[in-house]
């Protein structure tokens, strides 16, 4: 059993599913001041809005999902997307194929695959030496997370549960070098004083030759509140 990686990527797991929990100790608005200064933002250059062409490599999309070859390819080929986003970032995105016919009803349903795709978030960026890919939908939901490092490629699928506060994340699926290792991890809530704390939490690990389980409790919470 290979325990520094395992060790690892349960604190990866535990430090995503904490961090909600660990937003209560500091001052949100702050670092959510701090965080956007930091940051290129359309708004500070003037935008108010955009309109482009998106021009998909059919092919490749083809490929990639192990497409029949029946003909399908060519009357996807002359279809492009307008997309227009406004300054709220709310997108309007529009099917049209460079030749002016209509789009052939036999692809509608790759074409609403891929514009729902480009109605969706990536987030693409680096933390030290480790590769971090996070989805969300347009909703800013978070529906993926890929951590690639050290020749360890870690997916997590989390869930969260709406709430009139916001979304609070109730599981973490998460998949270790392509099957390797499984990790899932829930949490329960509890309301202390107003504020949803963890009341339950259980992770169970599973290894090619072993599943290791815990669950947690946790009680006699004392809140500091403003």
């Amino acid at each position: 059993m290979n325990r520094p990686l395992v060790r690892k990527t349960v604190s990866a797991v535990l430090l995503c599913a904490f961090l909600t929990v660990n937003t209560f100790a500091a001052d949100i608005k702050e670092v959510l001041k701090n965080a956007k200064a930091s940051y290129y933002t359309l708004q500070a250059q003037g935008f108010k809005g955009f309109k482009c062409t998106v021009a998909p490599n059919w092919e490749k999309f083809m490929k990639d999902i192990n497409a029949p070859n029946d003909g399908k390819l060519a009357l996807l080929q002359p279809v492009r997307f307008s997309v227009s986003i406004d300054e709220q970032g709310q997108s309007t995105i529009t099917p049209f194929t460079t030749t002016g016919a209509k789009v052939d009803p036999s692809i509608d349903q790759m074409i609403n695959g891929f514009k729902d795709m480009l109605a969706n978030y990536r987030i693409v960026g680096k933390d030290g030496a480790s590769d971090v890919v996070i989805n969300l939908t347009k909703d800013y939901v978070i529906t993926e997370m890929n951590v690639t490092a050290e020749g360890t490629d870690i997916k997590m699928f989390p869930k969260f549960a709406k709430t009139d506060k916001g979304l609070l994340m109730t599981d973490i699926d998460s998949d270790i070098n392509h099957g390797q290792q499984r990790v899932a991890f829930g949490i329960k809530y509890q309301e202390v004083q107003g504020i949803s704390l963890p009341g339950q939490t259980w992770i169970k690990v599973t290894l090619p030759a072993q599943v290791v389980a815990v669950e947690m409790t946790f009680s006699n919470y004392e809140v500091t509140k403003r």
